[in-house]
């Protein structure tokens, strides 16, 4: 009977490992992703927990982490955040909760991610064209959020995102 029983898993175990591998293999993480500014975690506690502040949200930074913690705010909140980031490029967040007391919450908020000029290079003229470019990201978001309980909320965000070259 333990034998038999081995044998079933081993099939079940097997094969799913197979295709996993098969998988894994074919995925290419090149150009998959839209907008990647928006992967940058905001707010100090939250970034320092890991981003482990999706349950907790209770500050402003909740229009980022979780719309639906906006409603639990005491009162209406800002956030301002410029952090100097990688290769000389630079995030700034900014966002407003309105307490609508029983209709819920209102959030707004703008996500920045630029860099300064750079010039253009190319293969033929590696030491710059003389020409200069710059890029930028540009997030503009709506959240609202809702208590259905006392133990219960939903939320949702609404974002308008431009990126320029």
């Amino acid at each position: 009977m333990k034998r038999v029983l081995l044998i079933y898993v081993i099939g079940l175990i097997i094969p799913a490992l197979v295709y996993g591998q098969t998988f894994i293999k074919n995925v290419s993480k090149v150009g998959t992703v839209a907008a990647p500014f928006l992967e940058i975690g905001v707010g100090s506690r939250a970034t320092g927990m890991g981003g482990a502040f999706v349950a907790m949200a209770n500050d402003a930074s909740a229009i980022f982490w979780n719309p639906a913690g906006i409603p639990r705010l005491d009162k209406s909140q800002a956030i301002l955040e410029h952090t100097e980031w990688l290769v000389e490029t630079s995030f700034d967040f900014g966002g407003v909760v309105l307490q609508l007391g029983e209709l819920g919450a209102l959030g707004i908020s703008l996500t920045a991610f630029s860099m300064g000029e750079m010039e253009v290079r190319t293969i033929e003229e590696p030491e710059g064209t003389g020409e200069m470019f710059s890029c930028g990201d540009l997030a503009l978001g709506l959240s609202y959020g809702r208590c259905l309980t006392d133990r219960f909320s939903i939320g949702f965000n609404v974002k308008y995102i431009k990126q320029r070259i």
